[in-house]
């Protein structure tokens, strides 16, 4: 007897693989993620991060919306929007936070956590205050710097530019002299006597 001749067996060990498999999967799709707490979002959505980009897609992808396609991509629920307005909406819709695991009911706010929001906002205005005078101070003495390396700069091209002449004026009278006096004449009628 063969080491394959036992197929029925293998088919037997195969179905009941393939259908526990099937029954976990369909599980998996079940389950919700933990819920938590609605609540402000922690970082912006960007809407434009595809701007300006080139992305291959594959030839279907433009017609349905399931899977990642051409538009706006939401990976909790695998779905592909065409412009921003319905990725928003999308986005604060029941689906989406039923997807995300989020709660649809705010929890309301108690007095100490009030009480902690505004301490919280006090100290960032006054740090954004007191970074703002240092920054304006910084900045002044800055742009003093600046202007006085400018000032520098310009009187040295001028004083440059001042010997360049007076060099040049001085080997401009000296040969056109010696040119004057070669070809006989006193001077190019520069004043009438």
């Amino acid at each position: 007897m063969g080491k394959f001749d036992n197929t029925e067996e293998y088919e037997r060990r195969a179905r009941e693989r393939s259908q526990a498999e099937y029954e976990a999967r369909q599980k998996r799709g079940r389950e919700r993620t933990p819920e938590r707490e609605t609540g402000a979002r922690s970082k912006r959505v960007d809407i434009y991060e595809g701007l300006n980009q080139v992305t291959l897609v594959p030839a279907g992808a433009a017609t349905g919306r399931r899977g990642k396609g051409v538009g706006f991509y939401c990976e909790v629920c695998d779905i592909t929007l065409k412009d921003s307005l319905d990725f928003a909406d999308h986005l604060n819709s029941k689906k989406h936070l039923y997807a995300a695991g989020v709660k649809e009911k705010t929890t309301r706010a108690t007095l100490e956590d009030v009480k902690k929001r505004l301490d919280y906002l006090r100290k960032k205005v006054r740090e954004q205050q007191a970074d703002q005078i240092y920054d304006i101070q910084k900045r002044i003495a800055e742009r003093k710097r600046i202007e006085e390396e400018e000032r520098a700069a310009r009187r040295a091209r001028k004083a440059r530019k001042l010997q360049r002449q007076s060099a040049a004026a001085h080997n401009d009278d000296n040969g056109n002299d010696e040119v004057a006096a070669a070809m006989g004449f006193s001077g190019f009628g520069g004043s009438k006597k």
